[in-house]
């Protein structure tokens, strides 16, 4: 069994509306959100062992927060076709993960991060909204082999749950 992390990029900041949108920072709100998320991962002991993230820079510095709150080593990858990505391509990402990391982390954006971490939950549970810096928890089969419906979400937490 593998453990999937899917989280959302957090809050980003629209102050300077010239910025290109691959590029825009995170707004003071996700500069909170993200380290937030990365305690309460460490608290859960969820200890990623490798890191998909969207090279935006959004999901990037939300990256650099959550895994600096852990207490872990992580490989990272900065994966360019994980940008404004469809669940289709985060799902092949997921599936080049190799096998003998036992758990990893997707960090994008969405709408795709939310239609894959719905597509992925079976058993009836479903994910109405994915908000900012929001975490899904899943336990799935082998990487290579992972398909919609076959995940068992253990948790989905929002910022605002760990207040």
């Amino acid at each position: 069994m593998k453990r999937l992390y899917l989280l959302r990029h957090a809050k980003s900041s629209w102050d300077r509306p010239e910025l290109d949108d691959f590029d825009r920072p995170l707004a003071p709100r996700g500069g909170r959100a993200a380290p937030r998320m990365g305690e309460y991962m460490r608290t859960r002991q969820y200890r990623p062992a490798i890191a998909l993230c969207s090279p935006a820079l959004r999901a990037r510095q939300t990256w650099t927060h959550v895994r600096d709150a852990l207490d872990c080593w992580t490989i990272e990858r900065m994966r360019p076709e994980l940008y404004d990505a469809e669940p289709t391509a985060l799902l092949e990402a997921v599936r080049s993960v190799d096998s003998r990391y036992g758990s990893a982390i997707v960090i994008a954006h969405n709408p795709g991060i939310h239609e894959l971490a719905a597509a992925l939950a079976g058993g009836g549970a479903t994910i109405d909204a994915y908000p900012t810096a929001a975490l899904a928890v899943f336990d799935v089969g082998d990487w290579a082999d992972v398909r919609p419906g076959e995940g068992v979400l253990l948790e989905f937490v929002r910022p605002r749950d760990l207040r």
